[in-house]
């Protein structure tokens, strides 16, 4: 008995002296998009302090957490707006971020503003495609490397190069956007080789995100943004996993990853959404500060000036909006483009502040004439106008009522063959004294 007792010591030590096989890493994602503003809890979002409770309960519980945003912090709620998005930025650093790329809406108060946001981030922005009009990059970096729990992580960061076309030009003169492809494929090729597992953190849309995940290999995941897609599950392209969260902290992404650190690749993968009902009470800390910035605004958007009667859906609410337009100039018709309705009415109360929501950019109200042949190009990318479109005569002119924002890219896209008057009033405000002067029941019996 003695001498089998020795033997299986033996054995038992030759095992555990053997070399061990692949170093298999764990690393939790949490990942945000397109956030706009939305730090307080409201409706189905869940707010930046149960959000940041999360992410504390996260790195309680795993070895190795990494927090990400997917662009497009500010714009989209009162705080944001009336004090430039600094108020989002502070509060977004108590979440606990690790990085986040620029969205085109970062540039709403100009590219200085974007700057200031920077300063005041405690987290680095990494985009590698937007320049300052001196050619240098706008962005902390274009891309880094993190190690967390032993995995090196490569992160590039991208904006939607469209973006000169979706932002004011006021503010922004000289800034310029490369195509998101052309850099990011360089820079793969470069930092593939020095790290375990490669992110792109994009803000360029989903299906662009796809053609990215399958042009260009060597890419591990995709946290994208720009679009509001909620993706569930997480779309695979060849290797690639590509993910999106929604928008405005109705989900947090958690991606739950294994990689082998000697071979550089990821071995394991699984990707959910996590509804903001199911998120962790609020992080007191963290709602204190959305509560102190809240309360700054509360008086100037929270009375009532309305009620509705049941949910409206954005395209239902698209053509009373466009009413209420034609209606304060006299205009043939009004056009409120659908990518400018930012928020929905809710059975119950309507406050000025749902208004806010709806409209946060503070565009001005302005009438662009021009005639039906060149009408029909500027609606030519809403699918809810065709019928608008089919309506009208190519060699007649026509007055319609819209946003300094959409004129402005008409006089971009078509010079002097439309002629632009400012009615020198904000569309939010049209919007706010029109409803609380006329409710909203007769106001869509005319616009249907």
């Amino acid at each position: 008995m003695i001498v089998l007792r020795r033997l299986f010591v033996c054995f038992v030590l030759v095992q555990f002296s053997a070399p061990l096989i692949a170093d298999q890493r764990q690393l939790v994602i949490l990942h945000t998009n397109d956030f706009h503003g939305h730090i307080a809890e409201e409706n189905e979002y869940a707010g930046a302090a149960r959000i940041a409770a999360l992410v504390k309960e996260t790195r309680a519980t795993y070895p190795g957490v990494l927090v990400l945003d997917g662009g497009d912090r500010v714009s989209g709620t009162p705080v944001s707006s009336l004090y430039k998005g600094v108020p989002i930025i502070e509060v977004l650093n108590e979440v606990g971020y690790d990085a986040a790329a620029l969205g085109n809406h970062e540039f709403d108060h100009g590219y200085l503003q974007m700057l200031k946001f920077k300063d005041i981030a405690e987290f680095p922005f990494i985009t590698a495609n937007a320049f300052a009009p001196d050619g240098t990059l706008l962005a902390d970096a274009p891309s880094m490397i993190k190690t967390v729990n032993g995995i090196k992580v490569g992160i590039i960061g991208l904006v939607t190069e469209t973006t000169p076309d979706i932002i004011i030009p006021a503010g922004n003169e000289g800034i310029s956007f490369a195509p998101a492809a052309e850099m990011l494929k360089p820079m793969v090729t470069a930092l593939r080789p020095q790290v375990d597992l490669l992110i792109v953190l994009s803000h360029v849309g989903h299906e662009e995100e796809l053609e990215l995940a399958r042009d260009i290999k060597g890419i591990d995941v995709i946290v994208g943004g720009h679009s509001h897609t909620k993706v569930l599950p997480p779309v695979k392209v060849g290797d690639t996993y590509v993910v999106q969260a929604g928008y405005y902290g109705a989900y947090v992404g958690k991606l739950d990853i294994t990689v082998d650190t000697d071979a550089d690749v990821m071995t394991a993968f699984n990707g959910i959404l996590i509804p903001a009902a199911e998120l962790p009470a609020p992080l007191k800390k963290v709602d204190r500060i959305v509560q102190r910035w809240e309360k700054k605004v509360s008086r100037q958007v929270d009375f009532q000036i309305a009620s509705a009667d049941r949910d409206y859906s954005k395209v239902e609410m698209q053509p009373f909006l466009q009413q209420i337009l034609t209606e304060a100039t006299g205009a043939d018709f009004g056009f409120y483009n659908m990518g400018g309705i930012r928020d929905v009415f809710r059975a119950g109360k309507v406050t000025a502040r749902h208004l806010w929501n709806i409209e946060p950019f503070g565009n001005q109200l302005v009438t662009v004439t021009a005639t039906g042949r060149v009408i029909k190009r500027i609606l030519s990318d809403e699918a809810n106008q065709a019928q608008r479109i089919a309506s009208l005569d190519d060699d007649k002119t026509y007055r319609f009522a819209t946003s300094d924002f959409v004129a402005a890219q008409a006089e971009r896209s078509h010079g002097t063959d439309v002629i632009i008057q400012n009615q020198s009033k904000l569309v939010r405000d049209i919007l706010i004294s029109y409803i609380k002067t006329n409710g909203l029941d007769g106001l869509v019996q005319r616009a249907n």
